[in-house]
């Protein structure tokens, strides 16, 4: 079974380190296709890690990951991974959506999710959506979907018109067996690195709290 990991990267490079340290951690052999869009100098920063590389504008958002998605179908991926360059899954959490891979699920996500900003380096946890409308979706990164539901949406999974809404714009064409994982119930994580540049600044929104960054800490050591 090929897993890809598929993201889009723009500035940060201290981030994207540490987002790649993270792929090397999940212990499990994975792709990578990374859409760039600064030239060389995100060429080099990729491709430095062994990783796949496309060069892509910025805008729009959604032609930019299309362009990952489109590289996991040529070559021959049957799962794929969807993940900011701000964004990393332990090892236990690699095993859980193996062991749903193996089951036959075609979309897998996960309903909450752990931050951490390097500036104020204070760590959150986020329970979820809760508003009647969103209540049980997944949030975006994480999602992993089969080359089944990708053959459905010919492996472009967003529209360019949805290209500042990625997540909604996925999340109205899912089909197929699903499953979705609560992090904090089954003891998993996956934390989202905020930065100064962020697109969105780290702060607490709807049923978001403040936790012990050692919790964090202990399970993403090299982000610090």
């Amino acid at each position: 079974m090929k897993i890809t990991v598929v993201t889009g990267v723009w500035g940060r490079p201290k981030v994207f380190e540490m987002f790649a340290q993270g792929i090397k951690n999940m212990g499990v052999e994975v792709k990578v296709i990374v859409a760039g869009s600064e030239g060389n100098a995100s060429r080099s920063m990729v491709q430095n890690h062994g990783f796949y590389y496309r060069e892509f504008p910025n805008q729009p958002l959604a032609s930019k990951m299309n362009a990952t998605t489109l590289m996991a179908h040529d070559i021959g991926s049957d799962y794929v991974i969807c993940l900011g360059s701000d964004d990393i899954i332990s090892p236990e959490l690699m095993q859980e959506y193996i062991k749903c891979m193996q089951e036959g699920y075609d979309f897998i996500g996960v309903e909450d999710f752990y931050f951490f900003d390097t500036v104020t380096k204070q760590a959150a946890y986020w329970g979820g959506y809760r508003e009647p409308h969103r209540k049980g979706i997944s949030c975006g990164a994480g999602r992993v979907i089969s080359k089944r539901l990708m053959d459905k949406w010919a492996w472009q999974p967003w529209k360019n018109e949805h290209s500042k809404y990625l997540d909604n714009s996925m999340q109205g064409r899912i089909s197929g067996k699903q499953k979705l994982l609560n992090l904090k119930e089954l003891g998993l994580f996956a934390v989202d690195i905020k930065s100064s540049t962020n697109m969105t600044p780290f702060a607490l929104w709807d049923n978001t709290h403040y936790i012990d960054v050692q919790i964090i800490k202990d399970q993403f050591p090299y982000i610090f």
